[in-house]
């Protein structure tokens, strides 16, 4: 965790959007050198991060008040609002695979509009503008809602279903988008196992606030988001 906020975590220009950057090592095959290249790209996968960090923050052995767990519960936030914003920034309402953020001088060699204030720094990264229906964002949204009471993850994640709804509904199930920038394209006939097992169960649990399910005394979720007791429950 120290070293994704040390070496990996930024922000976009001119909004502050967080993001976690990569970076990967390029070997110069004539003279042997090696040097760092970071990719200023975010894919919805590491959506559940922000999840992931404001459990830790609230388990934090030092206390949820400490500066590290405070640390920790501000860049879940802030992580998880990108997430959200690569929703709310499509014609679709729907998130592509991957982002990448662009500078000023992309954003112009792209034809963007010359007002750089207005324009979007964030676009959906070359052949990644797809939509497999992943849970993730939804899975932060929820997580965070419990943790810290705040409504706003409930309306991210009503907003996300009503998209869901619109543009993903076939006659027998729910099917995939090409293109999240292309609001009147129909769905593929495909259904990835995790859109039922995950996304719209983790939609689920945000919009009832009365479950049993209990994350953090209760129930261990597994990889496919199913509620497991803890062992120490178990009779």
């Amino acid at each position: 965790i120290e070293g994704i906020h040390d070496k990996l975590l930024e922000y976009s220009s001119p909004s502050r959007l967080a993001y976690l950057s990569k970076t990967s090592l390029s070997i110069n095959r004539r003279g042997g050198g090696k040097r760092a290249l970071t990719h200023n790209n975010f894919e919805h996968l590491e959506c559940f991060l922000g999840g992931l960090l404001a459990l830790g923050a609230h388990t934090d052995p030092k206390g949820v008040h400490s500066s590290r767990a405070r640390r920790d519960l501000k860049t879940a936030k802030a992580l998880t609002y990108t997430c959200y914003q690569m929703y709310a920034s499509t014609r679709t309402g729907l998130s592509p695979e991957a982002i990448d953020h662009l500078t000023s001088r992309q954003l112009h060699l792209r034809g963007q509009k010359r007002d750089l204030e207005k324009a979007h720094e964030f676009q959906p990264k070359q052949k990644s503008s797809y939509y497999l229906l992943r849970p993730e964002a939804v899975e932060s949204f929820y997580i965070l809602n419990k943790l810290t009471g705040d409504p706003i993850y409930r309306e991210w994640g009503w907003e996300v279903f009503q998209s869901i709804e619109k543009y993903c509904k076939t006659k027998y199930g729910y099917g995939s988008l090409k293109d999240v920038t292309d609001s009147r394209q129909p769905p593929e006939d495909s259904m990835e196992s995790f859109f039922l097992a995950e996304t719209l169960k983790y939609l689920y649990l945000l919009m009832d606030p009365d479950s049993e399910v209990d994350f953090m005394e209760k129930h261990v979720f597994n990889t496919e988001a199913h509620p497991l007791r803890k062992f120490s429950l178990l009779k």
